[in-house]
């Protein structure tokens, strides 16, 4: 409400005098410099502060005047406001929001180093949305880099496991095989050798000392290889006991050669574990790659194992004392050959036509207490190759070891024989005799040897008793527990159980009263030295002795002379077999023999493919 000025007031006015102005009934007067725009601005910012219109008194021309000054002041101040608001709200609200996109747009091109920069005190929440959006970002960026290295030292860790060996901390075969294609690709101007070389027995080891105790042998042996290699020659684990060696300038295969035993030197060096001392020995094939030869790494890998199975093939044959081999091209041709008669092998399995037979001939083993009698047969299988004639064991058996086929071998030899056993037991039921049948390691392994057993037994109607299963001393060693169960299960069914090759194993004496076997076979290699070394006649007289006293029938393999007859009679041994008394020959004339209707060293044209010494046995 206005309330009239005096005529004393309005002419200052009008003369733009300084002007009196009061609040509604109060005395105070509010005096305002009329100066233009300066007193409008000042009117509008005193509205825009709540000095309302309402409460000032002027007449009513002035305050026409003042309100149109006013009208123009507010919008100034209003705009001022808008100013200052914007100001602010840039350096409050644009700045920071600018400063997170710049972020983002460098976190969205890879660059995790980038932050909003805000720090703010941790015991004390952001009062500024913004400043707490910008700390959460960056405490988020920091928790991803932090994600991101421990990703990165995963996948570090996962691929040296996927090209390292945990328990040596070699290098595996696949990171063998990624260096060497490298090395071969690269320009060379000397020759790159690779040397494979196999621990022998490992699996004895665990089998007699302890389990895992061949993986503390590995790694032991791979630590001494690491050490005895030298600069330009790296160590790797190939798998199992095999380790391969790349020598990155090799002079010529003498030099390769000589590294190759010497790497063999080390690995024969004891080792000590667990109280117990291991004496290693082992097998090297090694291949030269020269200057401007075309082959990958497969290829040399391959060639390298070629030689070594040519080094294990002659060491096992008694025929090297190096045990170490050198790739040559011959070796592949050889390698070609096995894989043909390994086709051919399944072939005759599975009754091709044209694939040749298997056939189970028969070699007699007599009583010493009566040398015509013949007390039983070992069955040895044969193969009738269509183009090869007879073929003998030595040549087809161990291709059937390594690809798989000795099992299924076993089992039709085992077939044929309890089948033709229970044939001859029909003859003449008074008399006990006996069929041998060799078990394989792969056979001895199988956990349905029983099973396969008692059904052989009850589809041929052959009395348990009746039937022997040889197996060497090593073939147990493989798993001695479960082995021993094994066996201990077909005794009670009334199976016999014969140690085969005694005393060329792993074993020792200790092991028989341990092991549930009913025969012992003293091994050719001591029978043919009788009369001529006292210490073999030493070993075959102890090996009777302790028989003796366990109760066990011996049985000695390969007797070839008249002497060692007698002299194993008056050693008091069993009974004996050899090329003296009769070879291999088929069942027709096993029959003959067994019968009576011919005479024992009367069959000595009867041969089986095997040519001097004692017949091959499987």
């Amino acid at each position: 409400m206005l309330v009239p000025m005096t005529s004393a007031m309005r002419s200052p006015l009008r003369q733009r005098a300084p002007w009196p102005l009061r609040r509604a009934g109060t005395q105070t007067p509010l005096v305002v410099k009329v100066a233009g725009p300066v007193v409008a601005l000042c009117l509008g910012a005193a509205l825009v502060l709540d000095v309302g219109l309402a409460n000032l008194t002027c007449t009513t021309s002035d305050c026409q005047r003042v309100s149109d000054r006013l009208s123009w002041g507010a919008a100034a101040g209003t705009a001022f406001a808008v100013v200052v608001l914007w100001v602010v709200f840039v350096a409050v609200v644009g700045r920071p929001t600018r400063r997170l996109a710049e972020v983002a747009r460098r976190v969205a091109d890879g660059d995790l180093s980038a932050r909003v920069g805000v720090t703010t005190d941790p015991t004390r929440p952001p009062r500024d949305e913004l400043v707490l959006v910008g700390d959460q970002f960056d405490r988020m960026l920091d928790a991803l880099v932090a994600e991101q290295e421990r990703l990165r030292r995963l996948t570090e860790e996962l691929e040296h496991r996927a090209t390292h060996d945990p328990a040596s901390g070699l290098g595996n075969r696949a990171l063998l095989s990624h260096q060497l294609d490298a090395a071969l690709t690269t320009p060379r101007s000397a020759p790159l050798a690779v040397v494979k070389l196999e621990l022998d027995g490992v699996d004895v080891i665990d089998a007699t000392i302890g389990h895992g105790v061949g993986e503390l042998v590995i790694s032991t042996t791979a630590l001494r290889l690491s050490a005895a290699v030298r600069s330009g020659q790296s160590v790797y684990r190939a798998g199992g006991s095999t380790f391969a060696v790349v020598i990155d300038h090799a002079t010529d295969e003498a030099t390769a050669a000589a590294i190759a035993r010497r790497l063999l030197e080390v690995v024969e060096q004891p080792v000590d574990v667990d109280g117990a001392t291991v004496v290693l020995t082992a097998c090297t094939g090694t291949v030269l790659h020269r200057p401007g030869d075309v082959r990958t790494a497969e290829d040399v890998l391959r060639d390298a194992a070629l030689a070594l199975h040519s080094a294990q093939t002659t060491t096992s044959a008694g025929t090297s004392e190096v045990r170490s081999a050198m790739y040559t091209p011959c070796l592949r041709e050889v390698a070609v050959e096995r894989s043909r008669t390994a086709d051919e092998l399944r072939a005759a399995l599975a009754g091709t036509p044209g694939a040749g037979e298997l056939l189970v001939h028969y070699q007699p083993y007599v009583l010493l207490s009566d040398p015509s009698t013949v007390a039983g047969f070992e069955a040895l299988v044969r193969w009738q190759h269509p183009e090869r004639g007879l073929v003998s064991p030595a040549d087809f058996v161990p291709v059937a070891e390594e690809v798989g086929l000795i099992r299924p071998i076993g089992l039709r030899v085992l077939e044929q024989a309890a089948a033709r056993s229970a044939a001859w037991h029909g003859l003449d039921r008074s008399r006990p005799w006996t069929t041998s049948v060799n078990l394989s390691p792969q056979q001895l392994l199988d956990v349905d040897l029983v099973r396969r057993v008692r059904e052989v037994l009850d589809r041929t109607g052959l009395p348990a008793e009746l039937l022997t299963l040889e197996l060497t001393e090593t073939a147990m060693m493989l798993d001695l527990d479960g082995a021993a169960r094994r066996l201990q299960t077909l005794r009670d069914l009334g199976v016999r159980i014969a140690l085969d090759d005694f005393g060329t194993g792993s074993s020792s004496l200790s092991y028989l009263h341990q092991l549930p076997v009913d025969v012992v076979k003293l091994d050719q290699a001591f029978i043919s030295r009788l009369g001529q070394d006292a210490t073999a006649l030493a070993l075959v007289r102890a090996v009777l002795d302790i028989a003796s006293a366990l109760g066990l029938t011996t049985i000695a393999e390969g007797v070839e002379t008249p002497s060692q007859l007698r002299m194993l009679t008056e050693l008091g041994c069993d009974k004996a077999q050899g090329y003296l008394l009769s070879r291999p020959v088929p069942a027709d004339v096993a029959q003959e023999l067994l019968v009576g209707t011919r005479a024992l060293g009367g069959v000595g044209a009867f041969t089986s493919g095997a040519v001097g010494g004692a017949a091959p046995r499987r």
